[in-house]
């Protein structure tokens, strides 16, 4: 009983002992091509407020595009963020044009898309170790690539 409860302290002044770390999309792109389907990269931005460096153990991460899921996963190698610092990771991602069609046809005609990424992280310190939720949305202009096809004959 004493464990639970001085455990239960603990976790809940760990809490107040480390600044939660904030995860932002920076970029996606599409790094791989072929017919059934495509490699995408979020690259996302890890930033650390504290004045401690602290290791991310484990980031799990759900994207969504248009509300509709695109990918999820888990990325469980430590990744080191220094004290006051942002350290990018790379989520590399394989789907298929099946799993993502609803998507895809969403995003026609548009100029924009909205995301979402959500997940947790763990986080460890010499504090002790944090399970951190996230939560970020925001929305991606759409670059549109040149037409493939010939300029209109001009009036004669």
């Amino acid at each position: 009983m004493v464990m639970l409860t001085a455990s239960l302290f603990l976790s809940g002044c760990l809490g107040r002992l480390i600044a939660r770390p904030t995860v932002t999309l920076r970029d996606v792109q599409i790094t791989g091509l072929n017919l059934t389907g495509a490699t995408l990269t979020f690259r996302v931005g890890l930033e650390n407020p504290n004045a401690f460096g602290v290791t991310v153990t484990a980031f799990s991460y759900s994207i969504y595009l248009n509300d509709r899921p695109i990918a999820e996963g888990e990325a469980t190698h430590p990744i080191s963020i220094e004290r006051r610092n942002v350290t990018e990771v790379s989520l590399p991602l394989k789907t298929t044009f099946r799993e993502m069609e609803k998507s895809l046809m969403s995003l026609i005609g548009s100029d924009t898309a909205e995301y979402r990424i959500q997940g947790s992280l763990a986080v460890r310190s010499f504090f002790g170790r944090l399970e951190v939720p996230y939560r970020r949305i925001g929305t991606i202009v759409l670059k549109h690539q040149p037409s493939l096809r010939p300029p209109p004959d001009p009036a004669p």
